[in-house]
């Protein structure tokens, strides 16, 4: 049995050090783990979101995502009876997606959102802006083929909890889930294209 473990251990040893060989003799970014897309934001409380989030990135090996992502929101709640708020956030962000089990992954955004809110209030209306800091951290699952393309769902929270978060009710400071949901596609090595 020993042996037998000592065998795989082995063999295990060779194919990794000859495919990172044949890696290495592959240097620099490889076009077709780049990827572009869009993903949409929606949420419910005490009024929704909805949001669109194009995002660019590079999938590092078989585990994980890294990119931009740009975030525009709109974000209606009702504040108190007779209170009104509408929100436009404009921000963006590094990301990374780190895929755990098969389809499953845990994700991270930092986002810094530009934030024009319209506050009704017995029928006046009075216009704020202000800025605001988000890490959104979350879970989700998808389908991830490198070259190919990608699909994912999540759900996230800010866990910065700033009060001036879009995703924050502003009521009572607690985190608003934002669901998301994206479509991604892989541009083709450079071969693939000239054809």
């Amino acid at each position: 049995m020993k042996q037998l473990i000592l065998f795989f251990f082995c063999a295990t040893t060779l194919l990794t050090a000859k495919a990172q060989q044949n890696e290495e003799e592959r240097k620099g970014l490889k076009r077709e783990n780049w990827y572009i897309g869009s993903g949409i934001n929606v949420g419910f409380f005490q009024g929704w979101m909805l949001g669109l989030n194009p995002e660019t990135g590079y999938s590092v090996g078989k585990f994980l995502d890294v990119g931009f992502a740009t975030n525009l929101n709109y974000i209606t709640q009702n504040v108190a009876p007779g209170i009104s708020s509408r929100f436009t956030a404009l921000g963006g962000g590094p990301y990374m997606r780190g895929w755990i089990a098969n389809r499953f992954f845990i994700t991270s955004q930092f986002e810094y959102n530009f934030i024009k809110e319209s506050l009704v209030q017995g029928g006046v209306k009075r216009y704020f802006r202000y800025e605001a800091p988000s890490l959104l951290v979350g879970a989700g699952w998808g389908n991830r083929f490198i070259g190919g393309s990608q699909f994912y769902t999540s759900i996230m929270v800010d866990v910065l909890k700033d009060p001036n978060s879009p995703y924050v009710d502003q009521t009572n400071n607690t985190l608003l889930p934002v669901f998301r949901t994206g479509f991604l596609f892989y541009f083709r090595p450079k071969q693939e294209r000239e054809r």
